[in-house]
């Protein structure tokens, strides 16, 4: 009830918006049928990769937006933040279905998480075009050299006075997984997760999944929990960049809309995928963004 209660929010602002844009974009706007569905293919694509990996898509949609179709990183920002709000949404209800969600972590995690994300999205303000991509670009490079460079790397703190409590999550295909989280480490990483995604416009799913993995919790119960918490701190988010006046709500409608369809076919690929798959598509996909974000600034 409180999810569908966010959406219908967040999309009675998106669409209440389109009648009153204060900062005239200067991006390729959508003229007629055929660029409508492109975006919304793009949406598909978005929604799939974002929801199978527990993403959110941000980390894709950000760059496709800028270097195709000429956003400003302030607009790119605040739509890609709408879009990875549906895409969570849409894809936490089939992840809700298969049972993986550690509500009680995600909780946790989006209180601190929330504060970062307003605090990210007043920062962007400041970024021009070099900048922004820079930074993006050694962000991507750096998660995608982690997943593939450092399987083993663990930030479970083995001196704490107070063991890290063991967790056992019965999802709805018979697999328990058991995990002990330090938590000392999560809600930190957590605040500054919330700060890069506001920054940056990926959700946060992005950084999430990566750092839940490295505090010991497995990857198909992180890609799920992580759904969830970008479903929180996304619809701040979006609340913040529509203050701002940095949502291009044509963009956000439609590509959101193919979000949600690919966001459905994402989350059951996901159960059907080994994780150590999920981590090298992560990986890959993130080395050809950089790049392209990269050759774009020449």
């Amino acid at each position: 009830m409180i999810l569908k209660l966010a959406a219908l929010v967040v999309l009675i602002a998106l669409i209440s918006g389109c009648a009153e844009v204060l900062v005239v974009p200067q991006h390729l706007t959508l003229d007629g049928v055929l660029d409508v569905l492109k975006v919304v293919f793009v949406g598909l694509f978005v929604g799939f990769l974002g929801t199978m990996i527990g993403a959110g898509g941000g980390f894709l949609l950000v760059p496709i937006l800028l270097i195709f179709y000429k956003f400003t990183p302030q607009h790119a920002i605040g739509t890609s933040t709408a879009v990875v709000f549906l895409n969570a949404l849409s894809g936490t209800f089939s992840y809700i279905e298969q049972r993986r969600i550690d509500y009680e972590l995600g909780v946790k995690f989006s209180v601190i998480a929330v504060v970062g994300v307003i605090i990210g999205a007043f920062l962007t303000q400041a970024l021009n075009f070099l900048v922004f991509s820079i930074i993006f670009s050694v962000l991507l490079i750096a998660l995608s050299y982690s997943m593939i460079f450092m399987d083993d790397f663990s930030l479970v703190c083995e001196n704490n006075l107070v063991r890290p409590k063991t967790r056992v999550l019965n999802d709805a295909y018979g697999q328990a997984h058991t995990y002990s989280p330090d938590l000392s480490v999560g809600l930190g990483g957590s605040f500054i997760v919330g700060i890069l995604s506001g920054l940056l416009g990926i959700g946060g799913g992005l950084l999430h999944v990566p750092l839940m993995g490295f505090i010991g919790i497995p990857i198909h119960v992180a890609a799920a929990t992580s759904h969830f918490i970008i479903v929180i701190t996304s619809f701040f988010g979006v609340l913040a960049f529509i203050g701002l006046h940095t949502i291009d709500f044509d963009y956000a409608i439609f590509i959101g809309v193919g979000t949600i369809l690919g966001a459905l076919f994402g989350a059951k690929a996901a159960k059907r995928t080994n994780g150590e798959v999920i981590k090298k598509i992560i990986a890959f996909l993130l080395i050809v963004m950089a790049l392209k974000l990269l050759l774009n600034l020449r």
